[in-house]
């Protein structure tokens, strides 16, 4: 064999054996985590806003290893569809409001129970805390890991005739998020609530299908639905609470390190999303102020009728969700 022959073998050999070691390299090498986190809201909800900031931040710290992408508007499927993905595996992260668990888990709607809390906000306080930790013990059965809990807003009832006393309530539909919760509320009021789908809400108002809806003054602002009804009746009052869950069975699996980055990164952007809330609910009022929405703030007679109807909305919550009990007892005692 001629010199020239035995170069160009070893130097074939070379190529050949760098190429090996290369691909060797490049399949120890852990490969991206792809992270799909998806919520039922558009880009102008402060849902998305969370998500934003989570993927940012997740991003800074360890974004050689993971890619998060984001699915609003329900691109990810229905919302029954992405809690079965919750539930497989297949979507990752889902943020919603409490209330859209009602057919999937209803002890959730502990948090939903009309003056359970002061505010959204004192609830996301002590949700985020260790009192919250019964709560999200339960959801874990449901194979939901609790990132955290954030504020939506203040639930109100949006309505196309002032409401003053009881006897104005009476015969009134509207429509609330789904949790059976909210359907007795209105119901111990003598009105009726009525489940229904955000992309028919504002025709339904329109034609009278429904009187009102109930859910934060964001909400009711973004929609335009203060166009068709023009009264806000701060009632209850009570917490629209963004749950942002993770698939238990996807995040049992990833590495010990990527955890806690997640969990760390869920806790930052609480008080980013306490901020923005707040803000985005006050914008939200005084665009529709001065659109002409009467706000109307219950007299303390009338507010302490409406919490002492509402109390039934308790009675029938534990009698439907006796596993609840701990947890509302818990609440209760806060």
């Amino acid at each position: 064999m001629n010199l020239l022959r035995k170069i160009a073998i070893f130097a074939s050999l070379s190529i050949m054996l760098c190429a090996l070691s290369g691909g060797i390299a490049q399949a120890a090498s852990p490969a991206k985590i792809v992270m799909r986190v998806g919520t039922p809201t558009t880009i102008k909800d402060i849902q998305y806003y969370e998500m934003e900031q989570f993927k940012k931040l997740l991003e800074e710290k360890i974004g050689d290893k993971i890619s998060v992408e984001l699915y609003p508007a329900g691109q990810l499927g229905s919302n029954a569809q992405m809690l079965q993905g919750i539930q497989a595996g297949a979507v990752h992260g889902l943020l919603e409001p409490t209330a859209f668990l009602g057919g999937f888990c209803s002890v959730a709607n502990v948090v939903d129970l009309p003056y359970m809390f002061k505010d959204v906000w004192s609830a996301t306080e002590i949700l985020n805390t260790k009192d919250g930790d019964q709560l999200r013990d339960y959801l874990a059965t449901r194979e939901v890991f609790t990132a955290s809990f954030y504020p939506h807003g203040d639930r109100i009832t949006l309505i196309n005739a002032p409401i003053n006393s009881i006897k104005d309530l009476a015969g009134k539909k509207i429509r609330v998020m789904g949790a059976k919760v909210l359907q007795d509320q209105y119901a111990s009021w003598g009105a009726t609530g009525i489940p229904m789908d955000v992309p028919e809400l504002y025709t339904a108002l329109q034609q009278g299908t429904i009187d009102g809806l109930e859910s934060s003054p964001t909400f009711c602002q973004q929609g335009k639905y203060f166009e068709v009804a023009k009264n806000l009746f701060y009632e209850p009052k009570g917490a629209e609470v963004t749950i942002f869950m993770l698939s238990k069975v996807w995040f049992d699996k990833l590495p010990e390190d990527i955890k806690s980055a997640i969990i760390e990164t869920a806790k930052e952007v609480q008080p980013l999303a306490d901020k923005q809330s707040r803000v985005m609910q006050e914008e939200s009022i005084k665009i529709m102020k001065d659109a002409g929405v009467n706000v109307i703030i219950t007299s303390p007679e009338f507010h302490d009728e409406l919490v002492k109807r509402a109390l039934s909305v308790h009675d029938i919550f534990l009698k439907d969700n006796p596993e609840a009990k701990p947890i509302y007892d818990h609440f209760k005692s806060l």
